[in-house]
């Protein structure tokens, strides 16, 4: 008899797929708010929330009863032009009620990467009708993730995400990322940014007492603006 996982391998095929991991995978059988169950029965934090979907926690019967209410009326309507549906339209209210006052109107899509993908077509649409059709490149940041279709797989600033798959999208490029506190070449590896420097400012120095589980405390300097040391 196959076991699970052997019914996984057999029929699936996974996002970044590892057929070495895969066949030690998690099989995820129930979740009760942040924490979601293996089929071993052991319990696991739902740190990612799924894959940041699952936003209000598993196990929400009032979201499951609506989810039924509505499909047993109307289970999927377009909304490409010339369509629309009342649901729809009540979403777009009431995120324009809970919005910054300038965002008005939303396009719904079924996640990060395809809503990714229409910014970057919104963007270049935007620049093409104000007569700026040479504006088309994008900039991102290095360790950064943005999805994993293609364009937004190139917007994705974690290299091992390319090799496989390229060439890339042209005209998206990658800046350093704002982390201040880590100490790297430009092209570190991650085990380099697993490891942050331990900065401090020169005004700071460190404490005689051996008991003190903090080593580093401010001298007498202590408006001192000096740069990091």
């Amino acid at each position: 008899m196959p076991t699970i996982l052997d019914r996984d391998l057999a029929h699936l095929i996974h996002s970044l797929h590892n057929k070495q991991a895969q066949a030690q995978a998690h099989v995820w059988m129930r979740g009760e708010g942040a924490v979601v169950y293996d089929q071993n029965g052991k319990a696991f934090l739902d740190a990612l929330a799924g894959l940041w979907n699952v936003v209000v926690g598993h196990g929400r019967k009032e979201l499951a009863d609506a989810a039924a209410r509505q499909m047993s009326t109307l289970a999927y309507a377009t909304c490409y032009a010339g369509s629309t549906n009342p649901p729809a339209i009540e979403l777009a209210e009431r995120l324009s009620e809970i919005c910054y006052p300038n965002i008005r109107r939303f396009y719904f899509t079924c996640g990060g990467s395809e809503s990714n993908e229409a910014a970057f077509k919104t963007a270049r649409f935007f620049w093409k009708t104000a007569g700026r059709p040479e504006k088309v490149k994008f900039i991102s940041r290095r360790f950064a993730y943005h999805g994993t279709t293609l364009a937004a797989m190139t917007a994705t600033g974690l290299e091992s995400y390319w090799p496989m798959f390229e060439p890339r999208v042209p005209g998206f490029s990658h800046i350093e990322s704002p982390y201040p506190y880590v100490s790297r070449s430009p092209r570190a590896t991650r085990a380099t940014v697993a490891r942050p420097a331990r900065l401090r400012p020169t005004c700071w120095k460190k404490k005689s007492s051996a008991r003190v589980r903090r080593p580093w405390r401010r001298s007498s300097a202590s408006r001192c603006k000096g740069p990091a040391a």
